[in-house]
C-alpha cells in the first residue's frame, strides 16, 4: 500500500510555507532508498515507525521529528514497514524568516526539531502522533504556524521574492543580487542564512534536480538529451554534479530505489 497526499497552506502562511505532505507506505520488509539533494527545507514528523539514516558506517534511527535544511549530499535511508511521514515544506528562506534561525547553523543532516524549537513543537509532535488523518495533522500544524506567524522574526525583503522565483539557476549571481537590491556579498550572506548553502551550490542543486527528474520520469532519455534540456554546458558539468551530489556515477546509480521529486 502506498498513499501520498498534499495540501497548500492557509493564505496567511503562504509567505512562509510551500506545502504539506503526507506519505504512508506498507511494503513488508524495510526498504533501503537513496535520497538525492532536492531544493527543499522542511520539518518532518514520523508518527509511526521511524526511518534510519546511514551515518558513520551504520544506520541510525531518526528522532520523532527533524529539521532538514538544504541537503548537498545523497542520504541513504532505511524505510521501515508501516511508515508514515508528515512534513511541512517551507518556501526558500521561510524557516529562517519564521523562526529567526539561520539554516547555516545546521549540519547537512537530520536535526532534532524539539532540541531546536522547544516545548511548543514537542506539543505539536504529540498532536500529530495522535492524529488519525492528514486533515487533522494540517489543522494542528497550521495552528502552531499561525501562532509563530503572528510574531515572525524577519520581515519579507526583496531577496525573499528573488530566491523563490522559477528557474533561479538560469540567472547570474550579479543579476539576482541586483534584483534583491543587495551587493553580491550581502546577497550571498543573506542567502546562506536562509538556505544553509551558497547561491552557486543552490543553483547547481536546482539544475541537477531537474536532470534527475527527467531521468526518473523518462528512463530511456539519454544523458546527452537531458544535458541540453536542463541547460548544462556539456555532459562533463552534469557528471561533475552527479558525482558531487550522489557520490557515484550515472551508470551504477539505482534510480529504482531513489527518492527524486
Amino acid at each position: 500500500m502506498y498513499q501520498i497526499l498534499k495540501k497548500s497552506p492557509h493564505p496567511a502562511l503562504k509567505q512562509f510555507v510551500k506545502e504539506y505532505w503526507y506519505l504512508y507506505t506498507s511494503r513488508g520488509n524495510p526498504n533501503q532508498l537513496s535520497n538525492t539533494p532536492t531544493p527543499e527545507e522542511a520539518i518532518y514528523f514520523y508518527p509511526k515507525n521511524k526511518p534510519a539514516i546511514f551515518l558513520d558506517g551504520k544506520f541510525i534511527e531518526t528522532p520523532d521529528t527533524v529539521i532538514i535544511r538544504q541537503q548537498t549530499k545523497r542520504i541513504d535511508m532505511l524505510v521501515p514497514n508501516d511508515y508514515l511521514m508528515f512534513k511541512i515544506i517551507f518556501k526558500t528562506g521561510g524557516f529562517h524568516r519564521l523562526f529567526g534561525i539561520p539554516l547555516s547553523l545546521f549540519s547537512n543532516g537530520h536535526i532534532d526539531t524539539i532540541c531546536v524549537l522547544g516545548n511548543p513543537i514537542k506539543e505539536l509532535n504529540e498532536q500529530i502522533l495522535n492524529s488519525t488523518n492528514f486533515e487533522d495533522m494540517v489543522l494542528y500544524a497550521e495552528k502552531y504556524l499561525m501562532n509563530k506567524a503572528s510574531n515572525f522574526k524577519i520581515k519579507q525583503l526583496p531577496i525573499d521574492f528573488v530566491i523563490n522565483q522559477a528557474q533561479l539557476y538560469k540567472h547570474s549571481l550579479g543579476k539576482l543580487a541586483s534584483d534583491a537590491c543587495l551587493s553580491n556579498r550581502q546577497f550571498e550572506r543573506n542567502f546562506i542564512d536562509r538556505t544553509g548553502v551558497t547561491p552557486k551550490i543552490y543553483q547547481r542543486i536546482l539544475k541537477f534536480n531537474q536532470a534527475m527528474k527527467f531521468k526518473k520520469d523518462e528512463p530511456n532519455q539519454t544523458w546527452t538529451s537531458i544535458t541540453h534540456s536542463v541547460g548544462y554546458f556539456d555532459q562533463m558539468h552534469l557528471l561533475r554534479d552527479f558525482k558531487q551530489f550522489t557520490d557515484t556515477i550515472p551508470t551504477i546509480f539505482d534510480f529504482d530505489n531513489a527518492i527524486i521529486y
